[in-house]
C-alpha cells in the first residue's frame, strides 16, 4: 500500500471529529437563543480549526523522507520540526476542551439578571403593597 493510501486511512478518524466538530457548532449557534454560551461556539471553532490543521500536518508529513535527502535536515532537525507543530496543535486542542469544561460550568449556575430581588423581605413573608395600590383585594357589595 503506498503511503498515501495509509495516511488517508489514518486520517479517518480527524475527519469523523471534525464532522462532529461541525455539528456541534451547528447546534450551539442555534441553540445560543436557548441560553448554550458563546464559550461552547469558540470551544467548537477551535477544535475545528486544530482537527483540520491536523488533517492537513497528516499530509505535510508524506514528505519527511524527502526533507532530509533533498534538504540535509538531520533527525534533529526533523524533531525540532516535529516539536513546532505538535505543541501548538496540542495547546489548541487543550484550549477547547477548557473551554468546553467552562461552559458546562457556567452553563450549571443561575442565569445573572442586573436589578433588585424580586422582593426584599424573608421568605414567605407577604410584601407590602405599593404606593398609590390597596394592599387587599377590594370587597364586592351585593346589588341592592
Amino acid at each position: 500500500m503506498s503511503p498515501l493510501a495509509f495516511t488517508t486511512i489514518e486520517t479517518i478518524p480527524r475527519v469523523l471529529l471534525l464532522v462532529v466538530g461541525l455539528l456541534g457548532l451547528i447546534f450551539s449557534i442555534k441553540g445560543r437563543s436557548k441560553g448554550v454560551s458563546g464559550l461552547m461556539v469558540g470551544a467548537f471553532v477551535v477544535m475545528i480549526v486544530t482537527t483540520a490543521a491536523g488533517i492537513v500536518w497528516q499530509f505535510v508529513l508524506l514528505n519527511v523522507p524527502s526533507w532530509s535527502t533533498s534538504n540535509d535536515l538531520s533527525f534533529d532537525e526533523i524533531r525540532w520540526i516535529f516539536m513546532g507543530v505538535g505543541i501548538p496543535l496540542d495547546a489548541a486542542a487543550v484550549l477547547s476542551w477548557l473551554l468546553v469544561a467552562i461552559a458546562v460550568v457556567k452553563a450549571g449556575r443561575p442565569p445573572r439578571r442586573p436589578g433588585f430581588a424580586p422582593h426584599p423581605g424573608p421568605a414567605d413573608y407577604p410584601t407590602a403593597a405599593q404606593p398609590g395600590f390597596l394592599s387587599h383585594p377590594p370587597t364586592q357589595q351585593p346589588p341592592s
